[in-house]
This record gives structure tokens, sequence and C-alpha cells, in this order.
């Protein structure tokens, strides 16, 4: 049974992730050998590997793991944050991937002897270098190298499309209250994560343009003050949150003075992919630049 992936938890990982490490990590130890017995402890790292064409050499995922649909059928190790070391043990991998911010579980696994790739998947070159790294530690390098051409023709072909034209204020949100009538705390995309990314390459600005803090959260009045053009509040999908989107939009249309809201651009993003900073996250950037850009010709070809 898939189990509802409550927002707040979703808060929590994103917040995780923006703490303490500045690039790729380079505490692994896989050995030379093509790895047999994979293990993942993120949903963004079982998509990579999926992606890659690793599928059938995965051996367990975390319960938050259910992209693509064959992990709902492997052995769970338990959270992003306590996974069991017994059952990781127990299925005895020859490589455990995981993200370099859970440095205590990669520190208990390399003292077990248990080679561990941590990655980072705070920005969109983040994801795209833990691609790259995941194909070259299991000898998948060609398959990563498709992959992350296909990602950068996407990017070029929007860039090519927006370059140019007017670059609207841009607000993503992650989570607020859902209790009342009425907002009353928001988690908004800041300057460093990889939705900030996202809104930079669909030819939009981040309306949060302050360095600090990584996941500013805003009144209602502090968003007023920013005044966004646009506003994205991003959803994984039906399945794995129990929020009433009906009246998510309630709340939004009492903001009847900021722009976004008077003139319709309000967009409830409700999809699987868009609180993953997997492979797929690319879908959420043509996504964005559609509805941050509706008068371009989007199904003409680049020059």
């Amino acid at each position: 049974m898939r189990r509802f992936w409550p927002l707040f938890l979703f808060l929590i990982i994103f917040v995780v992730a923006m703490i303490g490490v500045n690039s790729q990590s380079t505490t692994k130890s896989p050995s030379n050998q093509t790895p047999q017995r994979i293990i993942s402890l993120a949903p963004s790292i079982t998509e990579t590997l999926f992606a890659l064409g690793l599928g059938d050499k995965v051996v367990a995922v975390t319960d938050y793991c259910d992209f693509p649909a064959e992990v709902n059928t492997l052995p769970k190790v338990g959270g992003f944050i306590n996974p069991n070391l017994e059952t990781i043990i127990a299925l005895q991998p020859d490589l455990v991937i995981l993200l370099a911010n859970q440095q205590r579980v990669v520190e208990q696994l390399q003292q077990l002897n248990i080679p561990t790739l941590p990655v980072l998947n705070t920005s969109l070159d983040d994801i795209k270098l833990t691609i790259a790294t995941i194909g070259q530690q299991t000898q998948h390098q060609q398959q990563a190298d498709e992959l992350l051409n296909t990602i950068n023709q996407k990017i070029a072909f929007i860039a090519e499309k927006t370059t140019g034209l007017a670059r609207p204020k841009v607000m993503i949100t992650m989570g607020h209250s859902i209790d009342s009538e009425h907002m009353k705390q928001v988690f908004i995309a800041g300057q460093h994560d990889f939705y900030n990314d996202l809104i930079t390459l669909a030819g939009g600005q981040n309306v949060y343009q302050a360095q600090q803090p990584s996941v500013p959260s805003l009144s209602v009045e502090g968003i007023m003050q920013l005044n966004p053009q646009i506003i994205f509040d991003i959803y994984p999908e039906a399945s794995d949150h129990n929020s009433d989107l009906v009246q998510v939009l309630r709340q939004w249309k009492n903001l009847m003075y900021v722009d976004a809201i008077k003139n319709n651009r309000i967009h409830i993003i409700e999809q699987n992919y868009a609180t993953i900073p997997g492979p797929r996250i690319f879908l959420l950037l043509d996504q964005l630049a559609r509805l941050i850009h509706p008068e371009v010709d989007w199904e003409a070809s680049a020059s």
C-alpha cells in the first residue's frame, strides 16, 4: 500500500538537503567492480538508478520510494532520516547510494565495511553530476551520457525560446498551513535550491532575492510585500498527500492584492515528479517554462 507523503516530511527532507554540504561528496568507497546489489536511500537516487537501466541491480529502497512502479515490490529499509541498519546488513549490498547530507549513516555503513556512494541533489548541477557519478561508478557511463544529453537539449531549447523575454517574478511554494480559511506560514524556494534553478532556466526570476535563509518561510504580509507575478504551489501526486487542493486554492484567492492572484496566475502543480530532485525534475522545467511564458509558441522547433 502506498504511503501518504505529508508535506511536512517533504519539507524536512528539503531542509536537510540544504545543510552542510556545498559540493559533490568525495567520501565514497565502492569497488571497481560492477555493483550487483545496490540499495538506494533516497527517492531521487532510486529514480536515477532506474533511469540508467540499473533497476535489476536494486535490492532495496526507502519507504518513500514509489517510482517507477517496480520499486513497490522491493524490500524497504526505512526512511530517509532513520534507515534500518540491520535490514541493510541482512540484504548484503555491495553498494549503498545515499545523500551526502546523511553523513551519520555514511559513517555507520563505512564502519560496517559496506561500500557507500554519497551524492548531492540540492541544485540542478548537483542532480546532473549525480547522474554522471552513478553512471561512472556502476559502469553505466554511456547511459548516463545519453540521459544528460537529453536533459541538456531540453535546457538549451527552453533557453533559446525565452532569450530576450521579460522575466516575471515567480514564487514557488512547497508547503503551508491548510487547516484554516487563511494562510499563516508559507515555505518557499530560496536562492540555493533546484527550484530556484528551475525558475531561472524557465525564463523567470525568483521573487525571493535574499541569500538567506535557504528555505524561507513567509507570512501573508511577507507574500504581499514581495508581490509575485506568478505563484507555483507544488504538491506530490494525489496518493502521496492528504491536502484539500480546493481549500488550498480558496486560501490563495484571499490574497487578492497580490499580482499573481489578481491576474489568475496561481498554478497548483500536483505531480509525482515535482518534489523529487532526480532526472524527472526536468519535466517540471518544461511545465514551468510553458506557464511562465504562455506567449511562446512551444510547439515550433527552435532555430
